[in-house]
Formats: C-alpha cells, structure tokens, sequence
C-alpha cells in the first residue's frame, strides 16, 4: 500500500469532528468502475429483494462481489489514513453498499431513513462511557450529493467526544450543530464509530448511491462476515497488506499476540516512521505464547507501575 500521510491539520479536525472529507478521492476510472459494479448489485438485489422498509437497498459484506471493491479495499488516496488514526493492528470489518432512490413524494423532512446511531451494535450500549475509538468508516460517494435533501449523511461534529446523545432543542428534527455532508461523486467521506450520524429523506430525483468500507482493530470482530470465502483469500494472497485487512493469519495467538507474520502492516508503519511505541507495545514484544507465566508477571508489573503513576 502506498503512503498518504496525514497532514497536522487534517489531524487536528478529524480529532476535534470525527470525521473527515476527502475531495476528489477516486479516480475517474475507478470511480466508473465501482458506480457501474453497485449499479448492477443494486439492479440485481432490486429485482431479487426489493427495497428495505426505510425505501433503500442495502448490501453488506460486498468486498468480494467484484474486483473493483477490492481495489478499494487498500485505496491509495485514503486507507493510509486509517493506520495513521488507529494503528497497524486493524482489519476490514465491513463492506456496505447502499443504494438510496428518491423518497416517495410527501416524505417529510423529518423523516430519517436511519436515526440518530453511533456505529458498533450492541457495543455502543454495553461499553460504559465514555465509549473508545474502535472503528472507522469510508464512505465513497458514487452520486452527486452537493445539494442537502439528496439523503445525505447528517453529522454532529464534536459529538465522538459526547458522554450520552448530543443536545437537542425543543422542537427540532436534529441535534444542535448537526450538519449535512455534501460531495460530489468520486469524494470520500472518513468518521469514526463513536460520531453520531444519521440519514434524512431523499427529495430530489437523484438516486444516491455510496459504498462504505470499514476498519477496526484486529481483535474485535467484524461487524458483518465472520471469515472470508478462502477464494477470495486465495485471490488477495500475495498481496500482504490486502491479506491482513481481510482477515488472515498465520499464529496461534494471532489476533491478540500478533507476530509480524500476522500483521504486514506492521512494516509499513514502521516503514514510513509512524512506530512511535509505548512501553506496552515493547512488552508486547517480548511476549510469547510459550511463557504465559512471565507474560503474566510482566503485565501485573506494567499496570502496577502505571497505576504509580
């Protein structure tokens, strides 16, 4: 995967928002490729499934449904964000088209095609709060969502720091501060799983169409597979970075111990300077699976010292 690196001002408004856009992210080809691919998932599940009681088409767990998808899996233009905000130690854990037609006419404004949510399931409510950053999203635009009212995606900026739901003023539809995200298509939109959003009705003729993929630590599991197929593994197994983000491992204690086999991108991020380690991670190190004994004295002693501290 190739380095982007993340400007301090791009920093500093993802950590103070929690969330991110980046303009013009795809590519002119990929961006046909990926709008022509869901346009067909869409056509197809229409046929087959039809709408959702909300009105729109939903298709989760798509990365292996066409290799356009996959080649957004590690998308140069944004994916090299994700390890930058998280760490090397992360996974793919969703893949979402959603394809969203006009709302039927008399929809009011007031309607959410998805209320007011922090993403994680059940998580979100067994976490105490204040709850921690586990997951990101991107959000490929594939339509023309510069105009409110085309079922855009509402933010409440600030809002992933918020201890319970964000204020509201009697009377009002949404939150105080909530935003609509506008784009055009080929924009990407970044946020983290704790920034509370929701989706408005559709009132223009514009069908909108966007495909998220989402990533999270390597030991949480992923929000909606629990494997990938082994002929999708077997397409992505020389390409290391691809390997990991989908799920691979080579470890017994991969998931919660990893070695560097388990986690290509542990080079990368070294690579390109970014391996700032805390004394957990140089204990993590020295830790193997056959010195549980030692492992365990070696932590009673990291959390001794740092609750010294």
């Amino acid at each position: 995967m190739q380095f982007k690196p993340l400007t301090p001002e791009q920093s500093q408004f993802f950590e103070e928002n929690g969330y991110l856009i980046i303009r013009n992210a795809l590519d002119p080809d990929l961006l046909a490729r990926v709008t022509a691919a869901v346009g067909r998932v869409y056509e197809r599940g229409l046929a087959e499934e039809g709408l959702n009681k909300a009105g729109a088409y939903e298709r989760r767990d798509c990365i292996g449904l066409d290799d356009s998808f996959l080649e957004l899996l590690d998308y140069s233009e944004t994916v090299p964000f994700v390890p930058q905000i998280l760490t090397w130690d992360v996974q793919l854990d969703t893949s979402h088209i959603i394809v969203r037609p006009p709302s039927p006419p008399g929809t009011s404004a007031a309607f959410k095609a998805i209320g007011w949510h922090r993403d994680g399931g059940i998580a979100t409510h067994e976490i105490p709060e204040p709850l921690p950053r586990l997951r990101m999203k991107i959000c490929y635009l594939l339509s023309d969502l510069s105009e409110s009212g085309r079922g855009n995606t509402r933010f409440v900026p600030g809002s992933h720091l918020v201890v319970g739901y964000p204020e509201r003023e009697e009377g009002e539809i949404d939150p105080i501060g909530t935003i609509e995200v506008t784009g055009k298509a080929g924009d990407a939109v970044l946020f983290e799983n704790r920034l509370f959003h929701a989706v408005g009705p559709n009132l223009s003729t514009i069908t909108r169409k966007t495909i998220f993929m989402g990533y999270s630590y390597r030991w949480l599991r992923p929000l909606d597979f629990v494997i990938q197929p082994p002929e999708l593994m077997e397409k992505v197994k020389d390409n290391a970075v691809r390997w990991q983000l989908l799920g691979g491992w080579k470890s017994d204690m991969a998931f919660s111990l990893p070695k560097d086999e388990d986690v290509p991108l542990r080079a990368w991020y070294k690579e390109h300077g970014l391996d700032n380690r805390s004394s957990l991670d140089i204990e993590m190190d020295k830790m193997r699976p056959d010195d549980g004994i030692r492992r365990r004295q070696r932590i009673a002693s990291l959390v001794t010292s740092r609750m010294d501290a």
